[in-house]
């Protein structure tokens, strides 16, 4: 780590669980640490192997993603290692970490102060993501799942409380809730996580509350399927509408056959899909991240959509 040179680079961890809005606040921060001339680097985690995120990102910053594993857990030692990459280029100023929807905090907090990098990084912030109308709706997921939802708020030092436009007028007020989970963090209201990026720049890290039984990920598990080819347009979308509640995020790209030339980057998280046509060359491959997946079920309905 001899080429590592002072001042200490920043580190700022963005959580927040599965379709909070993580990636679109992240583009957004990034353009304004671009225009500080801060230069960062950004770490993304997938749970699967299948990176979709950081293609969203600005091509004007250097993006690793590390995959098919949690950073919080069994990914630690390659996050490590990741910083350490960073660490080494003189010019870097900072350095995001993108967290996976299912990742507690604290544990990537301690992998940004291990031995061999913690001498050469500020502590990290970090800024947790909420999607309002389904923080006030989470007690619908199991025991362990709302917990990480709200234990990954609770060690954020800045919220921001986003798709506020989908929230009726007297829901509002029920937002409150968020300060019996973590009374000391500002909170940002936000649509598509379009906030005034400067109101950051005041956030210092103060004490992480530590939790004295952890709760992981338990129950939460992924599917990842490829396509061969194109598929039929309306039995995808009707498949889509089918997914079944315990379905919390799937990702992916995918053709259709009546515009085989063109590829659809495909969101969908709470009910509520997203997609657009994009120029890359991208695997035909869906990543679906839910509680107690039943695999065999989706490997067939998808064989079923794939082959027909």
């Amino acid at each position: 780590m001899e080429n590592i040179k002072q001042p200490k680079t920043s580190i700022t961890i963005v959580t927040g669980f599965l379709g909070s809005g993580k990636t679109t606040f992240l583009s957004n921060y990034v353009k304004y640490l671009l225009r500080k001339h801060e230069n960062p680097s950004i770490i993304v985690n997938e749970y699967g192997n299948l990176d979709v995120d950081s293609h969203a990102l600005s091509d004007d910053v250097e993006v690793a993603s590390i995959l098919n594993g949690c950073v919080c857990c069994d990914m630690q030692q390659d996050l490590i290692k990741q910083l350490k990459h960073f660490l080494n280029k003189s010019a870097m100023h900072h350095i995001i970490i993108e967290a996976t929807g299912i990742a507690h905090p604290i544990e990537i907090i301690a992998a940004c102060q291990d031995p061999e990098v913690v001498d050469y990084v500020k502590p990290p912030i970090v800024i947790g993501l909420v999607d309002a109308p389904r923080f006030l709706t989470r007690t619908q997921y199991t025991y362990s799942t709302t917990q990480l939802m709200e234990e990954q708020l609770e060690v954020s030092q800045a919220i921001v409380v986003n798709k506020i436009d989908l929230l009726k007028n007297d829901e509002h007020s029920a937002l409150e809730q968020l300060n019996k989970i973590n009374s000391r963090a500002p909170k940002f209201y936000t649509t598509y996580a379009e906030m005034n990026m400067s109101s950051l720049d005041t956030i210092t890290n103060s004490t992480i509350i530590s939790k004295d039984t952890h709760m992981h990920h338990h129950g939460i598990n992924s599917v990842q399927y490829h396509f061969s080819g194109p598929i039929d347009r309306q039995l995808f979308y009707q498949f889509i509408l089918r997914l079944p509640d315990n379905v919390l995020r799937l990702k992916g790209y995918v053709q259709f056959r009546d515009k085989p030339d063109e590829t659809y980057e495909f969101q969908y998280a709470f009910g509520l899909p997203d997609y657009q046509i994009i120029d890359d060359d991208m695997p035909l491959t869906l990543v679906m991240i839910g509680e107690q997946l039943d695999e065999n079920q989706i490997r067939n309905k998808l064989d079923m959509l794939q082959f027909s």
